[in-house]
């Protein structure tokens, strides 16, 4: 190519048609994989040496404590973005990209979850971004009562709200421990390591026992399989949410998934498996040990993954067409019975499926429509409700919170209650001086002969002119 460009006459360069590296990777059966990137540090710490002491010392000391699998806890954080969703596949006869609107808010949240090594979890411990509790976060009948909400300025935790989550896990464990301590896997992050949390623990028979560090993405059962379907369902309730209309995504709606999504996420099977992956319980190191391996052999350039199966549309069977379906049926079976004109079976078929067509897309239609308006309703009683302030920092539960929220309510109602007294008060005093006054004024009238005598009757009925009336 060299030479041949060498010869030529003109002066631009040799070049290559578009398929040119497709041909050539066909050519020399190359493979295109994807490029997953993994921190350095993390790389770093895939030590099969380091993993293996940490495994022995986290043998150690469950033998020591005599810890048993019901007493094994593993804790940790996970952020959300409260209205950053993903990307979706569109099944289209069109080649374009398809988009929708997602009025994303960067407002940071985040949620401290415990599971244990038989497959249980406490009540989520959020924390939002702010100062101060709002009323209207704990209106939302959605939101477990037992679960705790508290605030920062960035919406991630700190030394405070630490020592409020180890507080929250030892109400929500202590009773149903077998053994005598408990085993509380975590990473290092700094406000689990404060002298106060330690010794929080120490008193309360919590053993804290650390993950090596960057290692969590291979030991701690929460990283390994649980925090990415909480992702993912998180990111399935906020496409729903803007499909349905909402054109703006706050804390309230957040709030008003973020049960569900857990209870999708969290399942019984899916902790006990998150355990198992990680070597923990049952103890078999080796599970870790060979997952290191297997990456190391591939050289950070796994092979692609396997596509995601295909699931059925969120949508049922549009039932109210069953009566045009049959009709539908009847007409296509007669048709092929009868000696119709072959055009006439034709046009009869593409009528026939033209009017399914139309029938189902109405349903849809109709379906989402119906849809779309309860949301909108949702949302207007939700954001209409008079949102007050709570309390500035620390935490609450949503019990209690609600329980603020009714009293505040009951007060307000007491105070408009008192109000309305009062004016109705006023009003009979003034009407009460207006006739007053006018009786001073019709009784003058009566003495200076302008008014005939006032004539009463008594609770007997026997009537009389007043003298002086």
């Amino acid at each position: 190519m060299y030479r041949r460009a060498s010869r030529a006459e003109q002066a631009d360069p040799p070049t290559v048609g578009k398929k040119w590296v497709d041909r050539f990777i066909k050519r020399h059966k190359y493979d295109i994989v994807p490029s997953h990137v993994l921190d350095a540090n993390r790389q770093a710490s895939e030590d099969p040496e380091a993993i293996n002491a940490w495994f022995l010392k986290y043998k150690a000391v469950v033998a020591e404590h005599g810890i048993v699998a019901d007493d094994i806890w593993n804790m940790d954080e996970t952020g959300f973005q409260i209205g950053v969703g993903k990307d979706q596949m569109v099944v289209t006869k069109r080649r374009r990209a398809h988009y929708f609107s997602l009025p994303t808010n960067r407002e940071s949240a985040t949620a401290v979850e415990a599971i244990s090594a038989t497959g249980r979890v406490i009540p989520v411990f959020l924390i939002l971004s702010g100062t101060m509790h709002m009323a209207n976060w704990y209106r939302l009948e959605e939101l477990d009562k037992d679960t705790v909400i508290g605030t920062s300025p960035t919406g991630y935790s700190n030394d405070e709200l630490s020592m409020a989550w180890i507080q929250h896990f030892e109400a929500y464990t202590k009773k149903g421990a077998v053994g005598s301590k408990r085993l509380l896997l975590m990473d290092g992050y700094g406000s689990h390591c404060t002298r106060e949390f330690i010794q929080y623990c120490d008193d309360s028979s919590i053993v804290p026992f650390g993950f090596p560090p960057h290692s969590t993405h291979l030991l701690q059962p929460l990283d390994v399989v649980m925090f990415q379907p909480l992702k993912h369902y998180h990111a399935e309730a906020l496409d729903l949410i803007v499909r349905d209309g909402c054109a703006n995504i706050t804390k309230i709606e957040f709030l008003s998934v973020i049960q569900e999504v857990r209870r999708k996420a969290f399942r019984e099977d899916s902790i006990l498996s998150a355990f198992k992956k990680s070597g923990l319980v049952p103890y078999d190191p080796l599970v870790v040990m060979r997952r290191i391996q297997e990456r190391q052999e591939r050289a950070l350039t796994p092979p692609p993954p396997p596509a995601p199966e295909l699931q059925s549309s969120p949508f049922n069977t549009p039932v109210t067409l069953r009566q045009l379906k049959k009709i539908a049926y009847d007409l296509q079976t007669q048709a092929k019975e009868e000696d119709f004109n072959p055009a006439l079976k034709r046009t009869l078929d593409q009528f026939v499926r033209g009017a399914l067509t139309q029938g189902t897309e109405l349903l849809y239609t109709m379906r989402d429509l119906k849809r779309t308006k309860m949301a909108e309703e949702v949302t207007r009683r939700r954001r209409s409700q008079k949102n007050q302030q709570l309390k500035a920092g620390g935490v609450l539960t949503v019990d209690h919170a609600r329980k603020i929220v009714r009293q505040k309510d009951d007060d307000a109602l007491e105070k408009a209650r008192k109000i309305v007294e009062r004016a109705d008060a006023q009003m009979r005093n003034m009407y009460k001086k207006w006739f007053g006054e006018a009786a001073k004024v019709a009784r003058k009238y009566r003495l200076d002969g302008r008014l005939e005598p006032l004539y009463i009757v008594d609770q007997e009925g026997k009537g009389r002119f007043l003298r002086r009336g």
